[in-house]
């Protein structure tokens, strides 16, 4: 008999059919269960892992980024004017013919080897000839002063200054001479043969590249001056007619010029982490920093200076810093006044000793410069012709005794006291010095008189400048007692 397809499935059928439906649906989730592990084994997995590693990739790239960044600092000491005078010459010399002076020195030796960096402006030209040496104008120093100096511990000497061709082309030869072949290991700035570039002098410290720069105001000769001295007042002569005795040495010897300045500036930042300026500028026995100083700070900071380091006034100046718009800092001393020095007022016998700190830091393909712990430690220059003792003293470790005994008592008497001394430095320092943003000062030229001229020879007048007199009438009349230092 035919089977028909339309009956219903009896009990067996049924069961087979439920169990052949629960097989497949379990045999598609083993399926599913079997592609979702192959899923997480080949694609989810491998991602997360990927993932994972490259968030651990970068956290180690910044650590090591973080442990690579290197700070290294080198100290830096500077002193002003060495200007060795007739008392302190005789003082060196002994009765068997040799001459020495590193007792000058010894009172502040420890702190000047102490520094990485040491820098003493010395004033005037160098010679071997006993016969030549001269303490008054115009100046030769015999080179065991030179050799005193380095002994020291001092490493780095500024010479652009209005002394340094007292005696011409010749001595000027014989000095360079000396610091190029008796002290190699010292780097001399400001002068340099005339057939050489006045290139930036470049010192690497600690892995800090220095560059050092001076730069002085058209220098002159004093054997010239003498000789002026004995005819008609000789302002409004030109600096042409001021400075012609001396023309064959002005190549020799680096001065003020905006080009030359700027130029000279833009090769020490290409090749070097900080740049130190040196500067012989202002007026002679003035505490306040003149309208050409300023100027020519504003100048300096702009080119981008780090320090600016001045000198000549022969008295201190305050410090501090100037900051431009884009946020660049410059620490300044206008004036360290005198290091060594035979003069016979009290201000021009305390001078300063400037000490800061360069710390470079790399991080990265980036690197800072700062310029920290900028500090003046004040100077004493003690000398007593009784003693034949010369020599600078820290003045916190001058002592009334010390200032008795003092020679210069014999021209201003009880003027030279410890107190008198603190007071003075206290006063100096309390000056707020007013940037200036002018440039009308920036291209002039000084006769020996410190008078101005332009470009075409014509007198000018110094109308902006104030005396540190002035500043404190001026500050008596406003009734303002601020004691604000400098820039600082």
């Amino acid at each position: 008999m035919k089977k028909r397809d339309d009956l219903p499935l009896n009990y067996k059928e049924r069961l087979n059919s439920r169990t052949s439906f629960l097989v497949s649906a379990a045999v598609l989730v083993v399926l599913c269960l079997i592609f979702n592990q192959m899923d997480y084994a080949m694609i989810r997995q491998p991602a997360a892992q990927a993932k994972k590693a490259a968030e651990a990739q970068k956290q180690k790239e910044k650590e090591n980024t973080v442990a690579a960044a290197e700070t290294t600092t080198a100290t830096v000491l500077a002193v002003g004017d060495n200007l060795v005078q007739p008392s302190l010459l005789s003082s060196g010399q002994s009765e068997s013919g040799a001459w020495n002076y590193d007792s000058v020195y010894d009172n502040l030796r420890s702190d000047i080897q102490a520094a990485d960096i040491a820098i003493v402006n010395q004033e005037t030209p160098f010679t071997a000839n006993h016969d030549a040496v001269s303490g008054t104008a115009p100046y030769a120093t015999p080179t065991e002063i030179g050799d005193a100096l380095v002994n020291a511990g001092f490493n780095v000497v500024t010479s652009a200054t209005a002394l340094i061709d007292d005696n011409g082309t010749s001595m000027l030869d014989e000095t360079l001479n000396y610091w190029n072949t008796l002290q190699p290991d010292v780097t001399l700035v400001g002068i340099h043969d005339s057939q050489t570039s006045s290139a930036p002098k470049i010192v690497e410290i600690n892995g800090i590249k220095i560059a050092f720069l001076d730069y002085t105001f058209p220098s002159y000769s004093s054997q010239s001056d003498s000789s002026q001295d004995s005819e008609e007042d000789t302002e409004g002569t030109d600096t042409a007619s001021a400075d012609s005795s001396t023309a064959s040495s002005g190549s020799m010897i680096d001065t003020f010029n905006t080009t030359a300045v700027a130029a000279a500036i833009q090769t020490a930042r290409a090749s070097a982490d900080c740049v130190i300026f040196s500067a012989n500028w202002g007026k002679t026995e003035e505490p306040m920093p003149t309208e050409y100083e300023k100027e020519w700070a504003n100048f300096l900071m702009e080119q981008g200076v780090d320090v600016v380091i001045g000198t000549n006034p022969n008295v201190l100046q305050p410090y501090g810093y100037l900051t431009d718009d884009a946020g660049h800092n410059m620490l300044i001393y206008y004036s360290l006044g005198n290091f060594v020095t035979g003069q016979e007022t009290l201000k021009q016998l305390l001078g300063g000793m400037a000490t800061f700190t360069i710390q470079k830091t790399v991080e990265g393909d980036q690197t800072t410069i700062e310029i920290q712990d900028a500090a003046l430690t004040p100077l004493v220059m003690h000398y007593s012709y009784d003693n034949k003792e010369y020599r600078p003293y820290k003045l916190s470790e001058y002592t009334d005794a010390l200032a008795s005994a003092h020679s210069v008592r014999e021209s201003i008497g009880d003027e030279f006291t410890l107190e008198n001394l603190q007071t003075k430095y206290d006063e100096i320092m309390s000056m707020n010095v007013t940037p200036s943003t002018k440039t009308t000062l920036l291209d002039v030229t000084f006769d020996s008189d410190g008078n101005m001229y332009d470009a075409s020879g014509n007198y000018v007048e110094d109308t902006d400048s104030i005396t540190s007199s002035q500043y404190y009438q001026n500050l008596s009349s406003s009734g303002d007692s601020s004691e604000d230092s400098s820039e600082e």
